[in-house]
């Protein structure tokens, strides 16, 4: 079993993987960093997991029924019972997509493949990184950045509509190729309706003391694409509230600052993940603003943007 996450570099992950070994392969609820009963009890029918693009806090409790694999790049603690934890930053070093983890691990060629990941984590800041001088020479086989980048906007759309049938299954869609995934009628309707979603709240965004606010509400899993979308547009630092039905969220995402001291004050009370300039945080209903205004004064009090 490949347990992947819901993004462009998750589902590129899990395809590099698929293509070494035909497997099964699995996303947790969308929206969850963790892994909740339900999906646990999924996950006991298999004694093989291998993990890709997800430091998962619960992780080492799939030891106790599989043996587990795991190929990240997130801020990450080793997970003594795996059998094998490739993840950089265990040695200090940072990588631009979970597809680039694994294409090294597994002495992998440069294809499109990883070139999605590394566009979905990094979007237009993908051409300050030198891995941007091996996208380019996918151009003599005829993939164009800017198909690419397309190709990234459509397979997010599934978990973007939070359709996780649709997210597992865009997994063999990648394998099929660019321009399988360019002409996907329902994944060109869903980016669609999620564009106008995102732009309608992107633009709501204010700035406080040197730092773009948002408090949004929406059920559409976007709260990472509206943050980017600011912060891409804007620069600097930009933190987002969303009130969902069934739970808050917290994103915050910068170009300035170091965020991971507040991924650690934010695990002492919820579930939280990110990397250096992400912050991705899962509270209970009714729970967000308070946490929100708490980020807000840290920030603005330390002036650490």
């Amino acid at each position: 079993m490949i347990l992947h996450h819901w993004d462009s570099d998750g589902i590129a992950s899990a395809a590099l993987m698929m293509r070494m070994e035909e497997n099964e392969n699995f996303t947790p609820k969308i929206g969850n960093y963790f892994i909740d009963a339900d999906d646990m009890e999924e996950l006991r029918k298999y004694d093989e997991i291998k993990i890709v693009d997800m430091n998962l806090p619960d992780a080492s409790k799939l030891c106790e029924f599989a043996k587990i694999w795991i190929y990240d790049h997130h801020l990450a603690t080793k997970v003594e019972c795996a059998q094998e934890h490739f993840n950089p930053f265990l040695e200090g070093k940072s990588y631009p997509s979970a597809t680039l983890v694994v294409m090294e691990r597994f002495n992998l060629p440069f294809d499109y493949i990883v070139a999605l990941g590394i566009i979905g984590d990094n979007g237009p800041k993908t051409r300050q990184l030198k891995e941007y001088e091996l996208i380019k020479k996918l151009e003599k086989d005829g993939i164009k950045f800017n198909d690419l980048q397309k190709a990234v906007e459509l397979i997010d759309s599934s978990y973007k509509i939070n359709d996780r049938k649709e997210v597992t299954e865009n997994v063999k869609l990648v394998l099929n190729g660019i321009e399988e995934i360019l002409g996907n009628e329902k994944l060109n309707r869903n980016v669609e309706l999620i564009r106008k979603e995102i732009e309608k709240w992107a633009e709501k965004a204010e700035k406080i003391d040197g730092i773009r606010i948002l408090k949004m509400k929406t059920d559409y899993n976007i709260i990472s694409a509206v943050t980017r979308k600011i912060v891409w547009e804007n620069g600097g630092t930009a933190l987002v509230l969303n009130e969902k039905k069934d739970r808050d969220e917290i994103y915050l995402r910068s170009t300035e600052m170091d965020v991971r001291w507040l991924i650690e004050t934010a695990k002492k009370k919820y579930f939280a993940g990110g990397k250096k300039e992400v912050m991705g945080v899962v509270l209970p209903k009714g729970g967000g603003k308070k946490f929100f205004e708490k980020i807000l004064n840290m920030l603005t009090r330390e002036k650490v943007y």
